[in-house]
């Protein structure tokens, strides 16, 4: 594991298509669309009226979503969703090399279906923030997030979506999707095992 930091090297302003317009989705949202990026949102439910208030354009359409010209494309649906979501995404009709992220606790899983599913010309950023709506609520200095730079060949973007999270003041752990796993199933098994000996 190892820290990283930006923060010598200049960034640019962001259009990030945000996949999963839920409770985490909109919690990020709000933080991104602050610091001055653009957000255009999709998700199976509706929230084209708080994304309305929020700034933020809705896609009900996932081909026109996808053709939006979005940077980056922030994947933020449940672990069982991720396979059924990506392969719903009409990906030939992206214009351009763009930058996926997605959030997920569990790294390995989304890494590997990440590469399966996407056209091997897209980068793959898989991240985890440590945090979330509660967590969070005040601000995210001091709190962990977790990144592995699993194909990227457009390091601007790449590191100025990292920005958005170390202006923030989160701790930037960078480390691989395996040893993300790894650390997290060791601090299950010990949350477990101190759980059933109380």
């Amino acid at each position: 594991m190892s820290s990283s930091s930006s923060s010598s090297l200049s960034s640019q302003t962001l259009k990030i298509g945000l996949v999963g317009f839920g409770n985490f989705g909109q919690f990020l949202a709000k933080t991104i669309v602050k610091q001055g990026h653009t957000i255009r949102a999709t998700s199976r439910t509706d929230y084209s009226q708080l994304c309305d208030e929020l700034g933020i354009s809705f896609f009900r359409d996932a081909l026109a979503f996808v053709e939006a010209d979005n940077d980056v494309i922030l994947i933020c649906t449940s672990i069982v969703s991720l396979s059924e979501v990506l392969n719903s995404m009409p990906l030939r009709h992206l214009k351009r090399r763009t930058l996926f992220v997605d959030v997920l606790s569990v790294k390995e899983h989304a890494r590997n279906l990440l590469l399966q599913v996407l056209p091997e010309q897209m980068d793959v950023l898989c991240t985890h923030p440590m945090f979330g709506p509660e967590s969070g609520k005040n601000g995210w200095i001091g709190l962990s997030f977790m990144y592995d730079k699993v194909r990227v060949r457009d390091e601007l973007t790449c590191l100025s979506f990292l920005r958005i999270f170390e202006t923030e003041g989160c701790r930037m752990m960078e480390m691989s999707c395996e040893e993300h796993d790894k650390q997290a199933a060791r601090s299950q098994f010990l949350s477990h095992v101190i759980g059933r000996s109380m």
